[in-house]
């Protein structure tokens, strides 16, 4: 190891070493009263100043912004961006704004939990007036949550089970018209805070209650079903049964129509075969025997013209003393 000498040529001065001692005390100083007096505040942001010598709160000083104060002063600050409140069925405890649901009782004593949200804003112009009020900006916690734990309470326990479940929607809108009532018209808060809206999540049931509904909600469907087939077989049933009736109402007004044809025709043709005869006699001035001979004849050749119509025959004629016999022998295709 090499040893270097060093020589002190002298001292620094007794009044330059006062003087740098007290240049670092002013500057120190400074410094401090510099920090306790500017304050900064981000966007979003809210505070009034509080001299606790004057006992006075200063108007609100809305962010961003700086600003200066007496170093004895301090600040207190709120966020006047949109807050939420919830209120879930277990309480998280990690957030500032999470509250537990509201357990209530219904009219017929069942229990309920509710959940929901409230979002809410206060108003930065008058948040002089809100610290005044609550120094400690603990406005939420002693009167948002318990006015809406009570308004909750207040309304559930006036209906029963069976109006809540089938008036969910009006029953959460009445919530929210009210609790924002409640606030506008609260002593502590009014013309403080602007209730945005209260939305209801859920109307949480114990589980027993919940199976319970859903094996009535299952029989009832059960049933429409039941009703529903039992309609369709009657309505088939009925269906086939007017076919039925239309079926034989058509057979029997076929049958009628058609007799009625027969029996108009065989009056047309007896009618037809009548004058007939009666021309053929009138013509042969035939007496009364020859005029019986004389019909028998003619119906008789009538119906050999009926006969010949429907296929071939062959007439035999066979004279004989006692008169002429004409018999017919039809003859097979």
């Amino acid at each position: 190891m090499v040893y270097v000498p060093v020589e002190v040529r002298g001292r620094i001065p007794k009044r330059t070493a006062a003087f740098f001692t007290i240049a670092i005390a002013v500057f120190t100083l400074a410094s401090i009263v510099l920090a306790l007096t500017i304050f900064s505040l981000p966007a979003g942001t809210v505070a009034v100043v509080v001299d606790p010598v004057s006992g006075t709160v200063s108007k609100p000083v809305i962010g961003p912004a700086l600003g200066f104060k007496a170093p004895w002063a301090y600040l207190i600050s709120d966020t006047y961006a949109i807050e939420v409140v919830e209120f879930v069925q277990m309480e998280k405890g990690a957030g500032r704004w999470e509250f537990s649901a509201p357990v209530v009782l219904t009219r017929d004593g069942v229990t309920v939990t509710v959940e929901m949200v409230v979002r809410y804003r206060i108003k930065p112009e008058r948040f002089d007036d809100l610290v005044k009020r609550f120094p400690q900006v603990d406005y939420d916690d002693k009167v948002l949550v318990p006015k809406a734990r009570q308004l909750v309470r207040d309304i559930i326990s006036k209906v029963s089970l069976e109006y809540l479940i089938e008036n969910r929607d009006v029953i959460a809108k009445q919530i929210e018209q009210q609790y924002r009532e409640a606030i506008e018209q609260d002593p502590a808060l009014a013309g403080l805070i602007d209730i945005l809206d209260v939305n209801v999540l859920n109307f949480i049931l114990p589980q027993q209650v919940t199976e319970a509904i859903n094996r009535k909600v299952a029989a009832q469907q059960d049933a429409i079903r039941a009703q529903f087939e039992r309609q369709r077989v009657e309505e088939l049933a009925r269906a086939n049964f007017t076919r039925v009736i239309l079926a034989a109402q058509a057979e029997a007004n076929a049958t009628v129509t058609r007799a009625t044809a027969q029996a108009l025709q065989i009056s047309l043709l007896a009618n037809a075969t009548k004058n007939a005869v009666e021309m053929l006699i009138a013509a042969a001035r035939a007496n009364a025997t020859d005029a019986a001979r004389l019909a028998e004849l003619y119906i008789y050749l009538s119906g050999l013209r009926e006969v010949a119509q429907f296929g071939n025959v062959q007439i035999i004629a066979i004279s004989g003393g006692g008169g002429q016999i004409v018999p017919v022998i039809p003859i097979a295709r």
